[in-house]
């Protein structure tokens, strides 16, 4: 390597070039001066290149500048040689140089040639002028929009930083209200913490529900109580515990109150898990609304009024019971006021005739035929009297449940016929035209005969009252589905619509007023309804109206035909009664503190054969009973002293020879069943209420006497 580089810088085998210019000083320096300066243009030139691509590398091709500056160079370099070979003939190291610079001239020119299209295209100065004057305009116009624009900006930088003071006060705000929010979300917790304990703490049901009327909340009281869990509760699952007849009604209102955002309240059953009752609960909801209005939260309760509703509900019967009362109170005090006021004058209105004939038959003498008159008159009255207070002992027995009924078999045609009888004589007097419909052949009933007389002789009784001169009744008798059914109608009076539902009632008449045409107390009907009702039966009224009459049906339960049938031909022929009852040879003594009583009963007993023996209180009876010996005694109750229970006590202690088991009828006023039933306890053998019927009389004393 050394070999070869000495070789190549060896210039020895060389001359100098100066050799050739004959070292002529002259041209000597010419070509030193000239290729120095050649070499210091050539070394110039590519450092301004250099330093103009440095500062323009923007350019294009601008690498052509730099191998063109390397060309320059390697050209000046070939020049300063030119200039050392002139003294050091190195022709070798010139050579090399030369041929670098052949390469890179070569190079360049060839990297030359591609580029001149290329620069052809590039704008020439009158383009560049114009480009530059466009380019100058639009920096003009660049330099305003650059100065709107910086105008802007700076409004734009005023208003950022305004919005930036807004955004970092909102930040503050929200920070503070994140804060507020934090502190309201714990409180909230807390206060929902606190509000569970409590609805867990509380007896009552407690509920939550959403907006939509969806429940979402319930406590464990709720759960315990219907035996739902929590998660069967939830949405519409508490119904499940509801009673069925309340479930329409309770989600009606429920749906109501969540769609009009309005208080919720409800009364409803729910089944209690601990015994499977149905029990009353009071449900109430109250919404929570936002600012707005709209509900965002329902919060509710169910608690127990079961027994409170029981309370309630017994105070309002009780209170609708004593309305009720109060209302029958005063009904029962004004048909009272009303039944007195008509009993006064039905009492004094017969009393009327009955003292007023009385007194002109004592104090004058009338002719035979207006004395009887009189007397007939008298008796009609007094017979009116009886009746008026036999309905009156029968209204007491019954409000006392006290009407004693003799069941037998009883023959309907029978007692219609003898209520007919009795009838007879007010029906003919007003030229009333009655007839009757029996069948051949009717089954019995099983009754009172004397009770199922009254009932006809009522209806019958009403007919003949209601029914004008010249009207028409109908009495009638068939079997009708197993029952014997008499129906009484006339063309009378006929019944108000208004006041035939209270026909039957007791103390009720359809005209209670001083201008009223008919008389009576109003209880006819009422004991004709109970006489028929302990029999088994019923009985209706039917009118169409004022004047249009009226019918009244009585149904009775009919025995079986083999049991129960008779003719009418039997009835012919045993209706046939003796109404003679001799008293010949039998001695009655006779008690009653009131004399006229005294005289009355010894007039009728001694018309009718009897030996009388007359005492005039209960002290007498027990001197005279072991002398005389009589057969019967007959002794009022009420006495002074010694009244005639105390009286036959006594009386019933003596042996049969002292008299102990004479025969006794109590005759006295009071004609309850209770003063019967007393009666009978005290040793009487027969009760007969006064005033009396003498005929029924006389066969009492012969009953006893002949000790049937």
């Amino acid at each position: 390597m050394s070999a070869l580089w000495t070789y190549f810088f060896n210039s020895a085998p060389f001359i100098p070039h100066g050799h050739c210019y004959l070292w002529q000083t002259d041209l000597v320096w010419l070509h030193i001066i000239s290729d120095g300066l050649i070499a210091v243009a050539y070394y110039s030139i590519p450092a301004t290149l250099f330093y103009f691509v440095r500062k323009r590398q923007d350019l294009p091709f601008y690498w052509m500048f730099l191998l063109f500056s390397g060309f320059i160079v390697a050209c000046g370099t070939t020049h300063i040689m030119e200039v050392w070979t002139l003294w050091y003939p190195t022709y070798w190291v010139s050579g090399f140089l030369k041929a670098i610079t052949a390469i890179i001239s070569v190079f360049t020119a060839l990297a030359l040639i591609p580029l001149v299209p290329k620069a052809l295209i590039l704008p020439s100065p009158a383009q560049l002028e114009r480009a530059n004057k466009d380019l100058q305009n639009e920096i003009g116009e660049r330099l305003k929009v650059e100065a709107e624009l910086r105008k802007y900006q700076n409004h734009l930088e005023e208003l950022v930083n305004i919005r930036t003071n807004e955004i970092t006060n909102a930040n503050e705000k929200l920070q503070q209200e994140i804060h507020e929010r934090q502190r309201i979300v714990e409180i909230l917790r807390e206060s929902e913490e606190r509000y569970r304990y409590l609805a867990e703490a509380i007896p009552q049901l407690v509920w939550t529900a959403d907006a939509n009327g969806e429940c979402d909340y319930f406590n464990q009281n709720w759960c315990d109580y219907t035996g739902l869990t929590l998660e069967e509760s939830l949405g519409s699952g508490w119904l499940a515990a509801l009673h069925l007849e309340d479930l329409e009604r309770s989600y009606e209102t429920w749906s109501k109150a969540v769609e009009t955002g309005t208080l919720y309240e409800n009364e409803y059953r729910f089944k209690r898990a601990a015994d499977g009752s149905y029990r009353w609960l009071l449900g109430r909801g109250l919404p929570l609304k936002d600012h707005q209005g709209r509900v965002v939260k329902w919060f509710g309760t169910c608690t127990d009024i079961h027994e409170q509703k029981q309370i309630l509900e017994e105070r309002a019967r009780l209170l609708e019971l004593e309305q009720t009362a109060r209302a029958e109170a005063e009904t029962a005090n004004r048909i009272k006021d009303e039944f007195l006021a008509v009993l006064s004058h039905e009492l004094r209105t017969p009393l009327n005739a009955i003292l007023g004939w009385s007194k002109l038959l004592q104090e004058r003498k009338l002719e035979p035929a207006r004395t009887f008159q009189a007397l007939a008159t008298i008796e009609r009255n007094a017979t009116l009297q009886v009746q008026l207070i036999e309905d009156l002992l029968d209204i007491s027995r019954i409000l006392q449940g006290k009407l004693v009924i003799n069941i037998t078999k009883v023959n309907l045609v029978i007692v219609i016929l003898t209520a007919l009888e009795t009838m007879r004589l007010a029906a003919e007097s007003k030229l009333i035209q009655v007839s009757t419909n029996f069948p051949s052949k009717m089954g019995q009933v099983m009754g009172d005969s004397a009770r199922l007389q009254q009932v006809v002789w009522n209806l019958l009784s009403n007919a003949v009252k209601f029914t004008p001169k010249g009207g028409k009744i109908e009495v009638s008798l068939e079997k009708v589905d197993g029952y014997a059914q008499i129906v009484v109608s006339d063309t009378g009076k006929g019944i108000k619509p208004e006041f035939l539902p209270y026909v039957f009632d007791y103390f009720r008449q359809a005209d209670s007023s001083s201008t009223r045409r008919f008389g009576g107390l109003g209880l006819g009907l009422a004991i004709v309804r109970k006489i028929v009702e302990i029999h088994g039966g019923t009985v209706t009224a039917q009118s169409l109206g004022e004047e249009q009459g009226a019918s009244f049906t009585v149904r009775l339960p009919i025995l079986p035909e083999e049991d129960g049938n008779v003719t009418y031909e039997q009835h012919r022929s045993t209706s046939s009664i003796t109404s003679s009852l001799p008293l010949e040879g039998i001695k009655v003594l006779v008690v009653d503190d009131d004399a006229d009583s005294r005289d009355f009963l010894t007039f009728i007993l001694e018309q009718e054969g009897a030996e009388v023996t007359l005492a005039a209180s209960a002290l007498e009876v027990l001197q005279l009973l072991p002398e005389i010996k009589p057969d019967v005694l007959v002794s009022d109750i009420s006495m002074p002293d010694m009244d005639g229970y105390t009286l036959i006590r006594q009386v019933r202690t003596w042996t049969a020879e002292q008299g102990g088991a004479i025969p006794a009828i109590a005759l006295t006023a009071f004609a309850r069943q209770y003063d019967r039933e007393q009666a009978f306890q005290a040793g009487f053998q027969l009760h007969l209420p006064k005033p009396l019927n003498a005929e029924e009389f006389f066969a009492a004393v012969v009953e006893l006497v002949n000790g049937q």
